[in-house]
């Protein structure tokens, strides 16, 4: 390989170890809409490329962008309108999906906020995600979700009203919570 070429070869490299998600739009809150800016062929390809200049480590990763992935941050503080530094990285069936590790279920254990909106109760785990917060002290959920109502309503979905007032939801809740 010629001067040139090897210097063109390592730019590509460089510039392709720096890829990393990026929001989809304009805040980037929600995780499930983050992508890798290039696409599954060139991602592809650079992997080749990295594995023929002897960087396996560059190759599985670039490889692993080329599939969805889950986009939960891991981050120790996740603050609202911040790029994380960290994310899970685990290959998902569906884009948008969070792993098994990173579902409303698990999030107690993460030391997050158990709130799950009123949509996803019975939606399984696909395009659920976890509120970011952590829960307050002595409680499973965090100040902003700390009110929400817990009960089901016939629907077969969470009522998640703010101070909810229906006497049989608030029942309903004080019973979750014990």
């Amino acid at each position: 390989m010629t001067t040139t070429t090897s210097a063109a070869v390592a730019t590509t490299l460089a510039a392709a170890a720096k890829l990393c998600p990026e929001p989809g739009y304009i805040n980037g809150d929600d995780y499930g809409e983050w992508y890798i800016p290039a696409s599954p062929a060139l991602l592809r390809a650079l992997a080749q490329l990295a594995l023929a200049e002897g960087s396996q480590k560059l190759a599985a990763r670039l490889e692993d962008f080329c599939h969805p992935l889950c986009m939960e941050p891991l981050d120790e503080v996740l603050t609202p309108g911040t790029m994380p530094q960290q994310w899970c990285g685990t290959p998902v069936e569906n884009s948008g999906d969070p792993c098994g590790k990173h579902t409303p279920e698990r999030a107690a254990d993460l030391g997050r906020c158990t709130w799950v909106s009123s949509d996803d109760v019975w939606a399984g785990a696909a395009g659920r995600r976890i509120c970011r917060d952590a829960p307050v002290p002595g409680g499973e959920r965090c100040e902003a979700h700390a009110a929400c109502c817990r009960a089901l309503k016939r629907d077969k979905k969470v009522c998640n009203r703010v101070n909810c007032t229906i006497p049989k939801h608030q029942e309903a809740s004080v019973a979750a919570v014990r």
